[in-house]
């Protein structure tokens, strides 16, 4: 797997060798993710497709952080945050990558109109353009 596309472009995200663990118990640990790899270009749209319980979402939330991965590498936009992160490139992580959640009702209010939920998320990160 290329990690440049034909315009030498490097990927916005690739993920190399990502492995989600969960301990259960001392004798017991759930592997979640093993070996994921992956990337996406800029201007690329990218699906993630499998069974229900086959890691899709824990691969999600390793990405955005929501999980510390196990092992592997990822990169955003030329930063590894695969470890720990300094406050800003975690800022900055927060501003530039978002999860949408599959349930509508969980995650849209029915009484906004579409383009307000998404205008709300981009006038916190001050991210419009006048």
């Amino acid at each position: 797997m290329s990690t440049v596309t034909e315009t030498n472009k490097k990927p916005l995200l690739e993920v190399k060798g990502l492995k989600q663990y969960f301990p259960v118990s001392r004798k017991f640990t759930v592997k979640a993710v093993e070996d994921v790899s992956f990337y996406i270009n800029p201007g690329e749209t990218y699906g993630l497709v499998g069974e229900s319980g086959s890691g899709k979402t824990t691969i999600g939330r390793a990405l955005i952080r929501l999980y510390d991965p196990t092992a592997g590498q990822i990169t955003f936009d030329g930063m590894d945050i695969s470890g720990k992160m300094s406050r800003q490139t975690e800022a900055r992580l927060r501003s530039d990558m978002q999860m949408i959640f599959q349930d509508p009702m969980a995650c849209l209010n029915p009484r906004q109109k579409v383009a307000d939920i998404i205008a709300q998320g981009l006038d916190i990160h001050h991210r419009y353009h006048s």
